[in-house]
């Protein structure tokens, strides 16, 4: 009895427990935390915005836009922001798709043709099953996608007691007798008629039941193949070549009973198959020719720049909205700076200066501060904190290397091993250009001439070498120095003297005949 009691306590404790969480206010800790996430509420994006509404508004004529812009550029923060803000515009039904794939396909020139058509069917197949498990089962009954329906207790119990009653009143009718063993207490006589009617009734209702789902259960079916001589009938289970085309009539019917009519498709272009882009406008046009379907249904893509050569893309798209990146490396440093100065932390502007040109991405910016933080807190606050940024930005950029080296592998890990012999090998070869340098030096001094005409020929000499660097379309053949076409005249004093005295310029002219220079003295 007391464990009873104790038992019964203690579920009320918890009860009361439970009940008292839930009604506490609960206060959000400050902490200096960014979600990775795209953003519904993202700043100066107006003018993207109304681009958008512009184009949802020509529905008429444009049926597939394009936001295109480089990983990190800050699409689905767009596309989110605009849904946000259409909340309240009933003309707008969004139908979200997204199919990210963090594997990126090689060159489609190298890709061997039966895995690229297995990848293309199971971009189709996702695309059509997000399409049909977007939407509750009510709302397409007739689909033949079967899916796993959760029943409630309650529901159950109503089909088990359908059972019974239809069951009993089918006995009423056909086996009075049978039945009237099971009754406790003889039927008045009076009532005989009452109850015959309402077993009719019941009957006729269950039967009605009974066909109605027996006819959606059949249209459910797809049949393959049927054998009149071996009474077989065989279902198609197996993956067509086109998911798309093969069930175009099931995407069509989910359009007729739904009221979507703005579809956004999202990193479909990391799997680089513009073959999909192709099959999705086919649809669309399908969708919106279908005399069945009266809204008129855009297909939005999310797309990086570069996924269509040349033109192509304007094949693609009736319309398209470039998207410039919030951040790239000419801008993360004043990002970065912004976030350091709102926590206080004690971090050089040098060292954001130098890591900025490595981060280009707002994802990637948010994710080195929030790692940053972390480890900041966890380790000994004496580090150095430029050094923990380095060592979380160097983690974000190169994971698999920083992985390797705290297993004392990789090329960080060998850069720091061996920077003492690289340390030698760099001085050692320092010190080789000193001494190469040094005898040059040497020889230099050593060098003597034997007279000032010497002096005055090499002081000749280094003008024509000027002179051919000048020209070098027209090889130096000869000069002519005032009415002198001697080139020694000018190692005399005299000569000598007026170009040093008198020249404060030299010009060439050419003479592309005879190829020969004219020095005058000005």
């Amino acid at each position: 009895m007391k464990n009873s009691i104790l038992k019964i306590l203690k579920l009320f404790i918890d009860f009361l427990s439970i009940q008292h969480t839930k009604l506490l206010t609960k206060t959000e800790i400050n902490l200096p935390y960014n979600s990775l996430s795209p953003t519904d509420n993202a700043e100066k994006v107006d003018d993207y915005l109304n681009a958008l509404e512009w184009a949802l508004n020509k529905r008429d004529k444009i049926k597939n836009i394009a936001i295109a812009g480089p990983y990190g550029a800050g699409k689905s923060s767009i596309i989110n922001t605009f849904r946000n803000r259409c909340k309240s515009n009933n003309d707008y039904k969004f139908l979200p798709i997204s199919l990210a794939t963090f594997k990126e396909e090689k060159n489609s020139e190298t890709t061997i043709p039966e895995t690229k058509d297995d990848l293309l069917r199971l971009i189709e197949l996702s695309i059509l099953q997000q399409l049909f498990y977007h939407e509750k089962d009510t709302k397409i009954p007739d689909s033949r996608f079967k899916k796993i329906k959760i029943q409630k207790n309650s529901y159950s119990l109503l089909i088990t007691i359908g059972l019974l009653i239809f069951t009993t009143s089918f006995l009423h009718i056909v086996f009075p007798d049978f039945l009237a063993k099971f009754y406790l207490k003889e039927l008045p006589a009076q009532n005989s008629f009452f109850f015959h009617y309402l077993s009719v009734l019941i009957i006729a209702f269950g039967i009605l039941l009974i066909v109605y789902s027996s006819i959606r259960t059949l249209k459910r079916l797809s049949v393959k193949k049927l054998g009149i001589n071996n009474a077989s009938i065989e279902i198609d289970d197996k993956i067509s070549k086109s998911i798309l085309n093969n069930h175009i009539d099931e995407i069509l019917y989910f359009f007729e009973v739904t009221k979507y009519n703005i579809v956004i498709i999202e990193d479909l272009d990391r799997f680089e198959q513009t073959d999909v882009f192709t099959k999705l406008r086919e649809i669309n046009l399908l969708i919106n020719n279908s005399k069945k379907i009266e809204n008129d249904v855009v297909f939005i893509y999310a797309i990086r720049d570069d996924m269509f050569q040349d033109k192509d893309r304007t094949k693609f798209f009736d319309f398209m909205i470039p998207v410039i990146p919030v951040i790239n490396s000419s801008n993360s440093n004043d990002k970065l700076l912004k976030l350091i100065e709102l926590n206080k932390y004690k971090i050089s502007e040098s060292l954001v200066d130098d890591i900025s040109l490595f981060i280009d991405d707002m994802r990637l910016l948010y994710n080195i501060m929030n790692e940053y933080h972390v480890y900041f807190k966890k380790l000994n606050e004496s580090l150095s904190q430029d050094k923990l940024l380095a060592m979380i930005v160097y983690k974000n950029i190169y994971p698999n290397d920083f992985t390797k080296l705290s297993q004392n592998k990789g090329e960080l890990y060998s850069t720091i091993t061996n920077r003492y012999q690289y340390i030698i090998e760099k001085t050692s070869e320092i010190n080789n250009q000193i001494i190469e340098l040094k005898n040059e030096i040497e020889k230099l001094e050593n060098a003597e001439l034997n007279s000032t005409k010497e002096l005055r020929m090499i002081y000749l000499y280094k003008i024509i070498e000027k002179i051919s660097q000048e020209n070098p379309s027209y090889p130096f053949h000869s000069f002519r120095v005032g009415h002198s076409s001697r080139a020694n005249a000018l190692k005399f004093e005299g000569i000598f003297s007026i170009l040093v005295r008198q020249c404060t310029s030299v010009h060439s002219t050419i003479n592309a005949d005879f190829r020969f220079v004219t020095i005058c003295f000005e």
